[in-house]
């Protein structure tokens, strides 16, 4: 009796495998997308459905877009009953969605017996950004990057400002020295100073202009010798003056 039991039970496994091998399998679902964050205009997804083990079948596969509330905005219906051998890839969606947080979700049902029913569903949340802080930031950028060259073209301008003023008063200055009169020495020589764009000085000075007149002075022995070389030249020419006569 117990061999007969131990038989049976031995017979329903074996019949069940071969049935799990003849009309069972292991599918599988997941969404692709290449982020988590996206501006609603460069969001796209697919779905794609994979054999793990088993038999070709028949596939029906379905996806929805929920929002941050619950509520569906999108659905798709990309497999209705098609045959599927190892793999099938919906199309690309562009739903062009508003800013805000959804939960993209796609199940799968295949006409054999899934081993693995865990795998036949997958969600992905992705974010859509806010246009109005994209543009904000844009802004943003934009206005620190001018304030940048306010600055640079205040710190030139200051730069210039300065450079204009230290030449306004060394001009200032110059015209000043250039009205003043200079003298030097007793008798008062004059010395002036010539101003131009340039801002060139030009003094001349002459040797004879800064000399002091030479006042000679004669000794009594200078004046004795002259007295004889006098007189000797007036004997001499009495001489001549004789001899000639005597002629």
């Amino acid at each position: 009796m117990k061999a007969l039991i131990f038989m049976l039970i031995f017979a329903i496994f074996v019949i069940d495998n071969s049935f799990a091998q003849l009309f069972g399998c292991d599918y599988k679902v997941e969404i692709l997308v290449n982020n988590t964050e996206f501006e609603s205009k460069d969001f796209s997804w697919r779905m794609r459905a994979t054999k793990i083990e088993g038999k070709s079948t028949n596939i029906t596969g379905t996806a929805e877009i929920e929002d941050s509330r619950g509520n569906i905005v999108k659905w798709y219906n990309p497999w209705a009953n098609d045959s599927i051998s190892k793999q099938k890839t919906s199309n690309t969606y562009s739903p062009n969605l508003k800013e805000g947080q959804y939960n993209v979700k796609s199940y799968i049902n295949v006409s054999c017996d899934d081993e693995d029913k865990g795998n036949n569903v997958d969600i992905k949340t992705i974010t859509i950004k806010e246009r109005n802080q994209e543009i904000n930031t844009v802004i943003t950028q934009h206005s620190n990057q001018n304030i940048q060259v306010e600055e640079k073209i205040n710190k030139a301008t200051i730069s210039e400002s300065t450079i204009m003023d230290e030449k306004s008063e060394n001009k200032s200055l110059n015209k000043e020295d250039a009205g003043n009169l200079m003298t030097t020495g007793d008798e008062g020589n004059v010395i002036q100073l010539k101003d131009s764009t340039d801002i060139k000085i030009e003094a001349k000075l002459t040797a004879e202009a800064v000399k002091e007149p030479e006042v000679v002075y004669e000794s009594s022995n200078e004046k004795a010798k002259n007295i004889i070389i006098i007189f000797l030249l007036g004997i001499s020419i009495l001489l001549n003056i004789v001899l000639i006569w005597k002629r």
